[in-house]
Order: C-alpha cells, then sequence, then structure tokens
C-alpha cells in the first residue's frame, strides 16, 4: 500500500519524473493595456503589429509578447512611464525599446524602426489611426494595423518565421493585393515587390499570372 503522505515527503513523484519542460502561457492582456496607457500619456500614435496582430486578422500564431509601432523617440519615454524595481528595459537591434516585468506579466516591444525603414512604420500608424481600426484584446481596445502594411512588416524581415506569415496573409481572401504591393515596391524597393509576386504565386493568388515560360533565347512578346 503506497504512503499517503509520500507526496509531501519531498521526494519526486512518478508524473513529475515524466515532465519534459513546461509551457508558461503568455497572457497579452496586461502587456497590451500597460502600453497602451503608457502611449496614451505620451499622447502618441501607435498601432498593434506582430503575432497579436495576426491574431486579430484572424490568423492564429503563437507568441510570447505584446508589439506595438510607435513613432521614433516614443519608446523610450514609454518604457520611463513603465519602468518599476522589477522592470527590465532594453534597446531593441531594430529600432525601439523592449520591456520584461515577470512579476507584472509585462512582455511589450515598442518597435520603431529607427535604422531602417522607419517612414514605413511611420505610415502604418498613420493609416491604423486613420482607418479607426481597433483590435480588443484582453478588453483594452487598440488600433490595429492594416493587414497591407502588416505583409510588408513581415517581408522586412526575411526571417523563416516571417516568411511564413507572408504566405497566410497572402491566403486571406481580404488582403488587397495591390495595396498591399504597393507598399512594399514603395518602402522596401522593386526587388523586394518581385519576391512578393513570387510567392503570391506560390500559394495561387489570382491577381499574379503565372505567365508563360520563355525558352532559352526567345525574346519576351
Amino acid at each position: 500500500m503506497s504512503d499517503p503522505d509520500s507526496s509531501r515527503s519531498g521526494e519526486p513523484d512518478q508524473a513529475d519524473e515524466n515532465i519534459i519542460g513546461e509551457v508558461q502561457a503568455f497572457d497579452p492582456g496586461p502587456s497590451v493595456a500597460a502600453a497602451a496607457a503608457a502611449l496614451d500619456r505620451q499622447g502618441a500614435g501607435f498601432a498593434l503589429i506582430g503575432g497579436l496582430a495576426l491574431e486579430a486578422w484572424g490568423i492564429p500564431r503563437a507568441t510570447k509578447d505584446a508589439d506595438f509601432a510607435v513613432p521614433v523617440g516614443v519608446a523610450e519615454a514609454a518604457a520611463e512611464a513603465l519602468r518599476a524595481p522589477t522592470t527590465e528595459v532594453r534597446p531593441l537591434r531594430i529600432g525601439g525599446v523592449g520591456i520584461r516585468d515577470s512579476e507584472r506579466g509585462l512582455r511589450i516591444d515598442l518597435v520603431d524602426r529607427r535604422f531602417h525603414f522607419g517612414p514605413l512604420f511611420q505610415d502604418a500608424i498613420r493609416e491604423a489611426s486613420k482607418s479607426g481600426r481597433k483590435a480588443r484584446v484582453g478588453g483594452r481596445d487598440v488600433s490595429l494595423v492594416s493587414l497591407e502594411f502588416l505583409l510588408a512588416m513581415k517581408l522586412v524581415s526575411g526571417e523563416p518565421k516571417d516568411d511564413i506569415d507572408v504566405r497566410r496573409i497572402l491566403q486571406r481572401e481580404e488582403l488587397d493585393y495591390a495595396t498591399a504591393r504597393t507598399i512594399v515596391e514603395s518602402y522596401l524597393g522593386a526587388a523586394s515587390a518581385n519576391r512578393l509576386d513570387a510567392m503570391a504565386r506560390e500559394v495561387g493568388r489570382p491577381e499574379v499570372s503565372r505567365g508563360r515560360l520563355y525558352r532559352n533565347g526567345e525574346e519576351p512578346e
């Protein structure tokens, strides 16, 4: 007969021995509420981007932080407004500030892309604000980036996971492909627009014709 007090003896039980690792669920509510409040106090425009924005657009995506596009110079002031003894604030390599506070459940990235692609992010914020488009996260309504600007932001990265996100966005019927391509070409250049066309053909976007293949030496019509 097993000892009923064995679970309190300090010895690990069999169930614990079978656990490989523990997954901590990310609750975005506290991060979104805190970030939005801090940014509102700065009087700055901002827009929800990243994995939570994908979720808002109906594209499931696991994420461990709340990402916001912010104007240059706002991230640092907002981070200071959120600072507490338990808060870690660090600069982001791409431009902006990361805020982490395990006691308050905060995992926030305020991204401004000041070193490259700043105009893309600033115009995405302006478009989101002008549209009145919102996402509701944990009971807080926040400005939401357009699907077309979100695609361009993902294409900027070039990371495999972001390329996967681009392809998933391309499969959404509500995406205005012509607008998305114009944004990509305007802010990222013609080569990125051509790359987007290739990805769009892969997923079968009707706006991008596959065209006829030419034989070696044959002149296009």
